[in-house]
């Protein structure tokens, strides 16, 4: 975002491109600072006189909005968010193949000084009886997906694909150099395989990549048509989530984060020498996508993964009732005093107001910058 500062830019409201009628982001002195936080775990920094857009009635066909001072809030206020649905892409820097590759390599991969390593474990393949491996269709199809992927990349003369660990069946590698250098250029670093502002700042084709290798890795359909169906990825990095919430929110898929599904503790695990031993376990996560969320992503990112893009077609293609239609809404949780600290504004042509980590809020006002953007 501190590129902005001093630069013209084109904001997107609800989907729509509206430049700027100031050059870009201007500070506007030191201020104090609230953190917003929404119960479906999206935050929001800014001071407590920023105006932010509060539903103040439902109507049976709509609703009446009001803009309201962050400090006036109260908990179980119904704030609105973005619609990005009419937004259909926007440029940027990297491929949807190379989005595809980091997010492998963010999910299962391992990436050091001199290369990066994407493994597929197949958990759902079985062995035969003459010693031989029979791959699950969902892994074939990430692999596919994967080396069309590298292949698409610059690539040594005898880059040969995946190749399978011998010694332990159904765990599949594939090293390209490409892949290295991309995860450098974005911020990962070896041991530090997340999702970075520089990511946040790429093409929507990218983003699309990068969200259907995480899920792909990582995520999976759950539930029924009876008690509904959901897409969740679990993961102990909420961080990350929060990062991969306002990722989906620009594509036009919400998403509600469940915070803690495990707590932290201590719990008798394998100690990988066939016996088991008491280990300090983290907090675990869970960010979900319900209601017609899941035909926005399956039309949007979906997945590689044969079986779980044949679960998630089945289980919309099954859908006797109309599934519930998002109201693009999040309600308050609290307000946080997080320090003082340098702010900043900008103005905005027409409608006056702009994105921030998918709220709706006034551009008269002031707010920190975070590092990934608005």
């Amino acid at each position: 975002v501190r590129d902005l500062l001093g630069e013209p830019f084109v904001a997107i409201v609800d989907g729509r491109p509206y430049p700027t009628d100031s050059a870009g982001f201007f500070v506007t002195g030191t201020r104090p600072v609230l953190r917003l936080r929404t119960v479906e775990g999206h935050t929001l920094r800014l001071t407590a006189d920023h105006p932010v857009l509060r539903v103040s009635r439902w109507e049976r066909h709509g609703r009446e909005t009001v803009w309201t001072k962050a400090g006036a809030l109260k908990p179980g206020d119904k704030i609105v968010l973005h619609n990005h649905r009419g937004l259909a892409r926007w440029p940027g820097r990297y491929t949807e193949a190379e989005g595809y590759l980091i997010g492998l390599l963010i999910g299962s991969g391992t990436l050091e000084l001199d290369q990066a390593m994407i493994s597929v474990r197949d958990s759902d393949g079985h062995q035969q009886a003459n010693g031989g491996f029979v791959m699950s269709a969902g892994a074939a199809g990430i692999m596919r997906a994967a080396e069309e992927a590298a292949r698409s990349l610059p690539h040594r003369a005898d880059f040969r694909g995946w190749q399978a660990v011998l010694e332990r069946r159904g765990d599949d590698r594939m090293v390209v150099g490409a892949v290295r250098e991309l995860a450098m250029s974005l911020g990962l670093r070896p041991g530090q395989t997340r999702l970075t502002p520089e990511i946040e700042r790429a093409s929507s084709d990218f983003y699309r990549g990068v969200l259907r290798g995480l899920f792909d890795i990582d995520g999976s359909v759950q539930g029924a048509q009876a008690k509904g169906v959901s897409v969740r990825l679990t993961q102990t990095d909420l961080g990350n989530l929060e990062t991969l919430q306002r990722m989906l929110l620009r594509l036009g898929v919400v998403s509600v984060i469940e915070r803690e599904r495990r707590a932290a503790g201590r719990r008798e695990l394998p100690n990988g020498k066939g016996g088991t031993a008491i280990v300090a376990t983290q907090p675990l996560y869970a960010l979900v996508i319900s209601g017609d969320n899941l035909m926005r992503f399956a039309e949007c990112i979906g997945f590689a993964d044969s079986e779980k893009a044949s679960r998630l077609n089945g289980a919309l293609g099954s859908c006797r009732r109309e599934v519930n239609r998002e109201r693009f809404v999040a309600t308050l949780a609290a307000l946080e005093d997080e320090g003082v600290e340098e702010v900043y504004d900008v103005r905005v042509s027409e409608v006056h107001a702009f994105d921030a980590n998918g709220l709706y809020v006034h551009n008269c006002a002031e707010q920190p910058l975070p590092p990934y953007g608005c």
